[in-house]
């Protein structure tokens, strides 16, 4: 059933803790009852008072470093579990028992081909340690302070066989988790798996890291570590040490005579910077990230949670919030959809217009002052689920990195407003987006767009004719509105069916009189006036209809 004694064993003790917490459900779905013997305990009073999605993080918490990271991925997916869930995955915190140095000692060898005595001058004294890595603060030969970055020994094995008892777990899970809230348990391994192996790599790590520093190059309200590229690689990252204090201690900044409101103020435009001016942004600003310096500068760390945005999600993104602010709520649902990816194919995007906008229009019957950023997203959110649309993956990071940055600036300035602190942001993005200059600019680069056109458009020509002759080429014809228009196009015929029966009964009425048929009522012909009264009501409510539609 496994590959290795080491999985049975894993798979043994991920068994004892789901039948131990209650989900023994699960444990039964699974089929190793036959492999694994197991009993199910009584629920325990204070288990009952737990609701479903807190009891899942506790689960999650005795499962281990794994099982917490995935959770930890999965809180930024809201279009992989539910909401609710997700919300409570976000409370995890990745702390674990330090690893002896000893052991990570291996890392410096394998990586630079030297002991770490031999570039650091001194002891690493350790400041964090983490599911995946612990961080220590050093002192390179050259005498720069430094913190270090360690992936612990035996990480990528122990992940790559989690990750594989995973696979084979969803594989019987499939399909059988909807009362969990839960579509496709495999798809959710599979993101985990694609998003865990980038932070497996510090390479990736110090890319980000780069990238960071060049978009503030000159930027003198941040301060960006420096890279030592020489002491860096897949397992060992080597950066500036910021001697800050932590944002959240409001006491220390108070005695170094920084003022907590100008650093909320300041960590929250560094962020709307990084997303509507570079769109690149740190993906995980909490209290531990975030360092104020006594000159006033802020600084971030920790770069292994990053995301980016596309031109036209960052132009989606801002007319959004400029529709919500100016209150045409419609036009904003409009600009939701845009960002997202839609799962069904039968979608009332009128409906979905509808129910947005009444979301959105409760949050202005105060202020804009009072509205809270973290409400008004998980509302949004919430709603789009029902619908089965969902933000793109990039996209639900930009939205938990202004969640988490305006938590944390509710934490220095009770009085702080996310809301009216992105609108100069807004307005800049339209004032330089559509001035002459850009015009200027973006009309200069139309004759290279024209090349590239004339250069590619007969090899595309030529990929078709081919794919024609081989008999490859597909087209796929989506109809939209169908509904709509056929049921326009039948009213229409019914209009004009009346129509033609109210002439032949005005036609047949006028023969009638003049032909003087009998029986009649004062030498008028009954049934010839009796049509003209028919003719002229159905003509009456035709018009009255026609008039309603707007269509006279």
């Amino acid at each position: 059933m496994f590959d290795t004694l080491l999985q049975a064993e894993r798979t043994k003790t991920i068994v004892a803790v789901l039948v131990k917490n209650g989900f023994h459900d699960i444990v039964n779905v699974m089929g190793v009852k036959k492999y694994i013997k197991f009993s199910i305990p009584k629920t325990s009073q204070q288990e009952l008072k737990l609701s479903r999605s807190e009891h899942i993080r506790k689960t999650v918490e005795e499962l281990g470093p794994t099982f917490i990271k995935m959770a930890q991925i999965l809180s930024t997916r809201p279009d992989l579990i539910p909401l609710e869930l997700a919300d409570e995955f976000s409370k995890l915190q990745d702390n674990v028992e330090a690893m002896p140095f000893a052991q990570m000692r291996s890392r410096f060898v394998e990586e630079f081909g030297k002991d770490a005595n031999e570039i650091f001058e001194g002891k690493l004294t350790l400041i964090a340690s983490a599911s995946l890595g612990q961080v220590y603060k050093g002192q390179l030969k050259s005498g720069e302070e430094v913190a270090v970055k360690v992936l612990r020994p035996g990480t990528q094995k122990m992940i790559r066989s989690d990750i594989q008892i995973m696979y084979h777990i969803a594989s019987l899970l499939e399909d059988r988790l909807y009362s969990y809230g839960i579509d496709s348990p495999t798809k959710i391994v599979e993101e985990f798996e694609k998003t865990i192996k980038k932070e497996l790599d510090y390479n990736t790590e110090a890319l980000s890291l780069k990238r960071f520093s060049r978009n503030f190059e000159g930027n003198e309200r941040i301060l960006v570590p420096k890279l030592y590229e020489a002491y860096s690689g897949s397992t060992v990252l080597t950066m500036e040490f910021v001697k800050g204090i932590k944002v959240t201690d409001t006491e220390k900044l108070e005695e170094n005579g920084i003022d907590p409101r100008v650093v909320a103020k300041s960590g929250f435009d560094l962020i709307c910077e990084q997303i509507f001016e570079h769109r690149f942004f740190h993906a995980d600003p909490h209290p531990g990230n975030i360092f104020a310096l006594p000159d006033g500068r802020i600084s971030f760390v920790d770069f292994g949670m990053m995301g980016s945005i596309a031109e036209r999600n960052r132009k989606d993104f801002v007319d959004m919030i400029y529709y919500i602010v100016k209150e045409e709520e419609e036009k904003a649902a409009f600009c939701i959809l845009k960002l997202a990816k839609v799962e069904n194919d039968n979608l009332d995007t009128d409906a979905f217009a509808k129910d947005m906008g009444d979301v959105i229009r409760t949050y202005f019957y105060g202020s804009l002052k009072d509205i809270k950023i973290k409400n008004l997203i998980n509302d949004v959110v919430a709603l789009m689920s029902r619908h089965k649309v969902y933000f793109k993956e990039n996209n639900y990071l930009l939205t938990k990195a202004l969640i988490t940055i305006e938590g944390v600036g509710k934490i220095l300035d009770p009085d702080f407003n996310a809301a009216e602190e992105i609108k100069p942001f807004v307005l800049r993005f339209y004032k330089e987006n559509f001035s002459f200059s850009t015009f200027l600019s973006r009309a200069g680069e139309m004759p290279k767009e024209f090349g590239d056109f004339l250069v590619q458009f007969p090899q595309d020509i030529k990929s078709i004719v081919e794919k024609m002759k081989s008999g490859k080429l597909k087209i796929e014809f989506q109809h939209m509105g169908l509904e709509e228009m056929e049921e326009s196009i039948e009213k229409s015929a019914n209009r004009l069916s009346i129509s033609i029966i109210i002439a032949a009964i005005l036609i047949g009425s006028a023969l009638l009189l003049l032909a003087k048929t009998p029986p009649m009522i004062f030498g008028i012909p009954i049934l010839g006036l009796a049509g003209f009264v028919t003719a002229v009501g159905m003509g009456i409510v035709l018009i009255r209809s026609i008039y309603k539609k707007g269509r006279l």
